[in-house]
């Protein structure tokens, strides 16, 4: 049992070690933006939602510089508006995903 723990342990550890690797390619640190900007101190906000997102990054000035893609806006959503938590496409510590797929078809490709 005491094994098994142990290696439970170890496989968390490097896969918190392999995200924060794949971490330093993100576009956020190579600005010199740190961690902390997004999860605070001692990782208080483990999972930052759009009003973190907020505090850097407009949402309407995101919406005006998206509004010519096609077939829509994928900052403007007749669901949301332009509310939607950015961390459902633009993920910083994994590939990103098109949040809008689950039931669309647009083939929204997220930075």
């Amino acid at each position: 049992m005491k094994k098994a723990a142990l290696l439970l342990a170890f496989a968390c550890a490097f896969t918190m070690n392999a995200q924060a690797a794949d971490f330093t390619q993100n576009r956020h640190v190579k600005m010199g933006i740190t961690c902390e900007k997004c999860h605070g101190e001692k990782n208080a906000v483990p999972n930052p939602g759009i009003d973190q997102c907020k505090t850097c990054h407009n949402p309407n000035e995101v919406a005006q510089k998206t509004k010519d893609a096609k077939p829509t806006n994928p900052h403007v959503s007749p669901h949301y508006g332009n509310e939607l938590d950015c961390a459902l496409c633009h993920l910083q510590h994994s590939p990103t995903e098109d949040y809008c797929a689950e039931c669309h078809q647009f083939g929204f490709k997220a930075p």
